[in-house]
């Protein structure tokens, strides 16, 4: 009978499925994912659409006489073809004609798309500029000079055109006004970690609201600012690492590696750097110390030793092997996304001396670990719970998670040959693995780090105001003044600035901010070298001090936690201060920046 109850009274009620259940997380997540899914593959089409980059030919400040357009090539770099060039113009005199290709302006080669907007929205009237064009299968050199007068007839793509056509004095006053909210946010930020997505989200309206008031930063202006294929790359490599983390991989390896270190202290600590440098080659050095420091604190709970040291030097491996690869840490993805370097390029430029800067700290650590002691370990056993079995699911899980995860990195390497989107790759694998991994969806979508995909969102609007403000144009303009007209000095400068930043600041606002000063640099030089600069940079910074990176304050509060719920009572408190981090992380910094300052010279001398 249809509707009739069970024997004991009840009706039944059909078991939950599918996604039925969920809370509103799993809506947001659903929502950005589908979202940021068809940007990937369209977003740079509705950009073009919506900024009209197709244009005649003139620049924030002054009219060069030609039309082109901007397009990207079969492997990734910029196209930029003379489509017409008018009679009597600057491009006309000096001999430019339809069908040239730029490939560089001042010596700069256009390495990406963003890079070709950049240097052409930043000329200035009156000035000569050198061109390299091809034609005819060949390169060649012409030089134009610019129109000593501001006038253009479209929409820039350049938000400067705006700023550029107001009087000194607004100039002044909109710099004056964004550079005051910027040190009002960045001393927020550093002083309430806890609440910067709420802060930076709440900076980020103000930027717009009054961008749009003075008609320098509108809504739109502040959508196009977000670096959408960054974000693409963070939410599809959370959701592999969130897969692989709730299979029980992590702590698999991990507590392989313990029962290995045995009862040697020095072992111990060098297995557990290496581990956690390993891991965040690929996976984000936040969930790697979420792992790592966990099963750190149970080992030092049953073996009885200070684990302090082990989290410093995990904390700093950790952002080692981010900035090994383009994956392992926020801003090597912004850097590889927006400014179009592959994978295998971070490989060959950065792992060798990230590795060289490994072994130095785990030599420094030998030597000299700063204000902490590392005694002797008597007992070579493992937690318990390390040991447990693994269900069927876990392993299902894992295989599956291993699996995509390694056909990820493969078209990364080879995106640049077929024209792949990485962004889209990462997104394509953390969706087939959220739906058949096995894992619970509702674990893993707890496991994805929204807050921090929104602190990005916010920071980027934030940082699009600078830009827009015209402070970054200044900084960039400092940083090149200090370097004497030196490519090799321009990039120190640029990574000592970033490092000392960085360590009072956070990683990710550094890279948020420093990006667009380093894409305004006429004097970069090639093989982007300068974003291997900025990179060291910030890792050398977020090793300084506690809150260089997030995994500091993350580390800081697993470890007071543990602390009290076991009772464990360590020299000096159960905690680690921010002169105890800087005491061992500083010099850390200096050394990192020493090796590194060494390397980035001999990249711009010999290549």
């Amino acid at each position: 009978m249809i509707g009739a109850l069970p024997r004991n009274g009840r009706r039944r009620i059909p078991k939950a499925v599918g996604f039925r259940g969920m809370d509103r997380n799993c809506v947001l997540f659903l929502g950005l994912l589908c979202f940021l899914v068809f940007w990937s593959f369209w977003g740079e089409r509705i950009e073009k659409t919506i900024y009209n980059q197709e244009f005649p030919g003139y620049n924030a400040y002054g009219d060069i006489g030609m039309k082109i357009v901007v397009s990207a090539s079969s492997g990734g770099g910029p196209v930029v073809e003379v489509l017409a060039v008018s009679s009597s113009s600057p491009a006309a005199r000096a001999g430019l004609i339809p069908g040239d290709r730029i490939m560089g302006i001042d010596g700069r080669m256009l390495s990406s798309t963003d890079m070709a907007w950049q240097i052409l929205g930043n000329m200035k009237p009156g000035k000569t500029y050198q061109w390299t064009i091809h034609r005819n299968g060949r390169n060649q050199a012409i030089h134009i000079l610019l129109n000593d007068r501001s006038r253009a007839t479209g929409v820039l793509r350049d938000k400067a055109f705006k700023f550029g056509s107001l009087s000194t004095t607004k100039q002044v006053i909109i710099t004056l006004l964004f550079f005051k909210l910027s040190l009002v946010l960045f001393y927020l930020l550093y002083n309430k970690v806890e609440n910067r997505t709420l802060i930076v989200g709440l900076f980020a309206l103000k930027f717009v609201l009054i961008g749009s008031f003075l008609g320098v930063y509108n809504p739109l202006d502040a959508f196009f600012a977000i670096k959408f294929n960054t974000l693409s790359l963070l939410l599809g490599m959370s959701i592999i690492t969130v897969v692989l983390n709730e299979a029980g991989f992590f702590k698999r390896v991990a507590g392989r590696i313990s029962v290995y270190a045995g009862g040697s202290a020095l072992r111990l600590f060098i297995s557990f750097c290496l581990i956690t440098y390993f891991f965040s080659l690929l996976v984000n050095n936040l969930t790697t110390i979420l792992v790592i420091v966990p099963i750190t604190l149970k080992l030092a709970a049953t073996l009885n030793f200070d684990p302090r040291p082990l989290i410093v030097g995990e904390v700093v491996s950790s952002n080692l092997g981010g900035a090994s690869t383009m994956v392992g840490d926020f801003p090597n993805m912004l850097i590889s996304s927006q400014a179009g370097i592959g994978f295998g390029q971070f490989i060959i430029f950065m792992m060798p001396i990230c590795l060289i800067l490994l072994g130095l700290m785990l030599l420094y650590f030998k030597v000299k670990v700063g204000l902490f002691h590392l005694p002797a370990i008597q007992k070579p056993r493992p937690p318990e719970n390390l040991s447990s079995a693994e269900t069927r699911v876990s392993r299902q899980a894992q295989r599956r998670g291993l699996f995509v995860l390694a056909h990820v990195v493969f078209l990364f390497i080879i995106s640049s040959m077929i024209s792949l989107n990485p962004a889209a790759v990462a997104l394509l694998g953390g969706t087939s693995l959220f739906l058949f991994s096995g894992i619970k969806r509702e674990k893993i979508i707890r496991g994805i780090g929204f807050n921090d995909i929104f602190f990005f969102i916010g920071l980027f609007v934030v940082v699009g105001g600078l830009e827009a403000s015209g402070i970054l144009n200044y900084i960039s303009m400092a940083l090149e003044i200090s370097s004497l007209g030196q490519p090799w000095l321009l990039c120190l400068a640029l990574m000592w600035s970033a490092a000392f930043l960085t360590a009072f600041l956070n990683a990710g606002p550094t890279a948020a901010l420093f990006f667009p000063v380093a894409m305004g640099f006429a004097l970069a030089p090639d093989h982007h070298i300068i974003w291997w600069a900025l990179s060291l940079g910030i890792m050398a910074g977020s090793s300084a001090t506690v809150f260089g990176a997030t995994a500091g304050p993350v580390s800081v509060t697993l470890l007071e936690k543990f602390s009290a719920e076991n009772r464990m009572d360590l020299p000096g408190g159960n905690t680690i201060t921010f002169k105890q981090f800087a005491g061992t992380g500083v010099p850390l910094m200096l050394i990192f920046l020493s090796v590194s300052s060494v390397y980035v010279t001999f990249l711009c001398h010999y290549l």
